[in-house]
């Protein structure tokens, strides 16, 4: 990395994260759909473990920002908001996803959340489109339409439970996205994010009553699980936080399409999830219009 300029750098730091993140998909594939544990379990226990170690991270880093959030009640309020209304549904709408389709196909379909993003803007802010973002809608609702029906409108290539939950996520990443803006312009991406994750976490712990070990959860589940906490979030939000600062926003959430190419790879390669050629090219044009979108 010392050879790379600041540019390439971030550059591969941001593609590492993106990569990450593909990789924390499919470890939560694997736990739901090979290992079939419980969604309420895999959801509370990564939101908890997840958001301890980021925290105690933080502390060993700057101690005294560690509770610097909880200093304004306002933004007390916010986090708690943004924990369980953003974070929560982001997360739990995702892996159920997950559940129901694959880790490639429920990352694509969370792919439309900027796409409601800009929908939110459009009516509730008053800020209309441009000529690349109809594009751009236009370029997702074909490759939705392609992975759901494969050409064949008479019946669905997916569930109905996995069309609901992915079209759920990308509402989930949608709202997560609003919610955080001004509290992560206020104290960090970490910070935010950390405690957003614990507080959510302990609440459904208690409230599932998580705290316990699944049967049958062997070395293969400790290891899907590890991915799924130390790759899918804490590396992840490093490398890509890391990168962003040294390639921007817009060339970070470009780079950061990886993400559901990564999940369909690892997906295909680690556990043998079946893509078929409709799959893939829907997944390619919900891409090319958030490429197109974010390039605005």
């Amino acid at each position: 990395m010392k050879n790379l300029s600041m540019s390439q750098q971030g550059i591969v730091m941001t593609f590492l994260g993106a990569t990450f993140w593909g990789l924390s998909g499919v470890g939560g594939e694997y736990l739901l759909n090979v290992s079939r544990l419980d969604s309420t379990w895999l959801i509370s226990n990564r939101l908890f473990y997840s958001g301890l170690i980021m925290i105690i991270l933080l502390y060993l880093k700057n101690k005294d920002r560690i509770f610097e959030i909880f200093s304004s009640k306002t933004d007390s309020v916010s986090l708690l908001y943004f924990a369980f209304c953003g974070l929560l549904v982001c997360q739990a709408t995702y892996f159920m996803a997950i559940k129901y389709t694959n880790a490639g196909t429920a990352t694509v379909l969370q792919y439309l959340g900027p796409l409601i993003i800009m929908g939110y803007y459009c009516f509730y802010r008053k800020k209309f489109s441009k000529v690349n973002e109809l594009l751009a809608i236009l370029l997702s609702l074909i490759g939705t339409i392609i992975i759901v029906s494969h050409f064949n409108f008479e019946s669905l290539s997916i569930s109905k439970e996995g069309l609901f939950w992915g079209i759920f996520s990308a509402i989930g990443l949608a709202t997560y996205n609003i919610l955080s803006i001004k509290l992560i312009s206020k104290y960090g991406a970490m910070l935010t994010v950390g405690w957003a994750m614990f507080l959510s976490g302990v609440i459904v712990q208690i409230f599932t009553k998580s705290f316990y070990i699944p049967q049958y959860f062997g070395i293969k589940e400790l290891i899907a699980f590890i991915v799924v906490v130390l790759f899918g979030t804490i590396l992840s939000f490093t490398f890509y936080l890391h990168g962003v600062q040294l390639i921007g926003a817009v060339r970070g959430s470009i780079i950061a399409c990886f993400e559901p190419i990564a999940a369909i790879i690892f997906s295909v390669l680690l556990i043998g999830t079946k893509f078929n050629f409709y799959d893939i090219l829907g997944s390619f044009f919900i891409l090319i219009g958030v490429v197109i979108l974010n390039r605005n």
